[in-house]
C-alpha cells in the first residue's frame, strides 16, 4: 500500500511538473511587441489548402490562451492593398467570430484613414493600433477593438490582404503583437504586458485535424454535378449544365467579409466549360469605397483536396457591353484560346493535375442594397431531393454564374457560329 501511495504521489508531482513546463513553454514569448509570430500563406502558392484566393495573402497567428485575461495589442502601418482585415477564430470550430475591416480602423494620429481618403489630396494616417480582446474587456474604451468569446482557448488571428501592391505585405513590415492584461490601480485601468503565447503550427493542425472533414463536406458537391440539368448553349443546342450553389462555410476558416458560391466539375477528356455571369460593380480605390455593389469579386479554380491553382479577379476580367463576364475553362489549347479571344471571352487554363475540380466564386463586402446577395441563396444540402431548386441563379438572377460543358469540337463549332452571327449583325 505504501508503494502505491508513493507511486501515486510521484505521478501527481510529475503531472504538476509537466503542466507547469507546458504552461511555461506555451507562454515563453516576448513581453515586448513582436512581429515574428505571423505565418504567411501566399494565395498563389498551390500548396496552400482551404481554397485560398489567388490574389490574396493570409497571415496567421495561432496560439493557446492559458489565461482568461490575455488580450492582444496589434500595431503596424497600413499596407498598400485593396483590402485588409483582421479576423479572429476559435480553432475549436474554425468559424470567424468577427472582423475588423481596413476602413473601420482609426489611425493612431487621428488623420483620415487611407482607405477612405485620396492620399494625393489629403494627408492620411500611416499607423494603426488594434486591440483583440476577450468579452470580459468589451466594455473598455479602446480604439479599433475586435472581440472574441471568453471561452476561446485555441485562438487564431488572421490578417488578409487582397490585391496587394508593392510586395506580399503591401510594402510595409508585419505588424507587431503584444500580449497584455488590463489591471486597475483603483482609479484607472492600464495595460500590463505579459508573455506572448508561442505560435502553433496552423498548417499541421489543419492538415491533421480539420482538413479531412472539410474535404469530405466539399466532396458532397459532386452529387450536384451528377444530377445537373441541361442548359441552352451559346446558340441553340442543349448541354449538361454546371450548377453553382451556396455552401455552409462554417468550419472552413472563411473570411467573415466574403460570401461564396461553388461548383463541382469532374474533368473529362478534351472538355470545355463556358461560364457566364453579370459583373457587380466593384471598388477600385478610396474614391468609391462602400459605394459599389461589392468591394471585390473573384473566380478561382481549385481541386477536391482544397488547393487552388488559378484565378480571375474583377478588374482583370473582360466584360462585354451588357456587363457580362464569360469564362472559358479548359486545358491549354491554342484553338480554344484563339476562339475565346475572338469572342471577347476570358480564357482560364485548367492547370492542375487532378480531374476533380472545385470552382469558388466570391463576393466580398456586398452592399446591403445590392440586389443579388449570396446570403439569399439557401446553402446546398446533400439531403435535398432537388438540387436545382437551390441553384444560385434562382435567387441572384444574372449575377450568379451559370455554365455548360461541351467537347472541344462542340465549343469550336458553337463559338464559330456565334462569331459569324456577331459579325453579320
Amino acid at each position: 500500500m505504501k508503494i502505491i501511495k508513493k507511486l501515486s504521489l510521484g505521478l501527481s508531482v510529475l503531472l504538476i511538473l509537466v503542466l507547469a513546463g507546458g504552461h511555461f513553454y506555451l507562454n515563453s514569448g516576448s513581453k515586448s511587441p513582436d512581429n515574428s509570430v505571423w505565418t504567411a500563406f501566399i494565395g498563389r502558392d498551390t500548396t496552400v489548402g482551404i481554397l485560398p484566393d489567388t490574389y490574396a495573402n493570409y497571415y496567421t497567428y495561432a496560439l493557446v490562451r492559458t489565461s482568461k485575461n490575455t488580450a492582444f495589442k496589434v500595431s503596424g502601418e497600413f499596407p498598400d492593398t485593396r483590402y485588409m482585415s483582421f479576423n479572429v477564430y476559435s480553432l475549436h470550430d474554425n468559424t470567424s467570430q468577427g472582423s475588423l475591416v481596413d476602413y473601420q480602423i482609426t489611425p493612431d494620429n487621428g488623420l483620415p484613414n487611407r482607405f477612405l481618403a485620396d492620399e494625393s489630396q489629403v494627408q492620411t494616417g500611416e499607423r494603426f493600433t488594434t486591440y483583440i480582446v476577450p468579452e470580459r474587456y468589451q466594455e473598455l474604451e479602446l480604439d479599433n477593438k475586435l472581440v472574441f468569446k471568453d471561452d476561446v482557448r485555441f485562438l487564431l488571428m488572421v490578417i488578409r490582404l487582397y490585391d496587394f501592391n508593392v510586395d506580399d505585405f503591401g510594402g510595409v513590415e508585419y505588424p507587431t503583437v503584444q500580449a497584455l492584461s488590463f489591471e486597475s490601480d483603483g482609479e484607472q485601468q492600464f495595460e500590463a504586458p505579459v508573455s506572448l503565447p508561442r505560435p502553433l503550427d496552423l498548417r499541421a493542425i489543419v492538415q491533421r485535424v480539420s482538413l479531412p472533414g472539410m474535404v469530405a463536406r466539399l466532396g458532397e458537391l459532386y452529387e450536384t454535378e451528377a444530377k445537373a440539368p441541361l442548359e441552352q448553349s451559346l446558340m441553340s443546342n442543349e448541354y449538361q449544365s454546371i450548377p453553382f450553389h451556396a455552401v455552409d462555410d462554417s468550419g472552413y476558416i472563411a473570411n467573415h467579409d466574403n460570401r461564396y458560391l461553388m461548383a463541382a466539375v469532374t474533368q473529362r477528356s478534351e472538355e470545355v466549360y463556358v461560364i457566364s455571369f453579370k459583373s457587380p460593380s466593384y471598388t477600385t480605390g478610396p474614391e468609391n469605397i462602400n459605394q459599389t455593389d461589392v468591394r471585390y469579386w473573384s473566380f478561382n479554380l481549385g481541386n477536391s483536396a482544397t488547393y487552388n491553382f488559378n484565378g480571375l479577379k474583377d478588374e482583370d476580367a473582360l466584360i462585354d457591353q451588357d456587363g457580362f463576364v464569360t469564362i472559358v475553362l479548359a486545358a491549354k489549347d491554342e484553338a480554344i484560346e484563339r476562339q475565346a479571344k475572338a469572342l471577347g471571352y476570358n480564357f482560364m487554363e485548367w492547370n492542375m493535375p487532378s480531374k476533380e475540380g472545385l470552382i469558388l466564386f466570391r463576393h466580398m463586402l456586398a452592399n446591403p442594397n445590392f440586389e443579388a446577395q449570396i446570403d439569399s441563396v439557401p446553402p446546398f444540402d446533400k439531403e435535398l431531393e432537388d438540387f436545382a431548386a437551390v441553384e444560385a441563379y434562382k435567387f441572384m438572377g444574372d449575377y450568379a454564374p451559370r455554365g455548360i460543358r461541351l467537347s472541344k469540337a462542340e465549343f469550336l463549332s458553337e463559338a464559330a457560329r456565334a462569331q459569324h452571327t456577331d459579325s453579320n449583325g
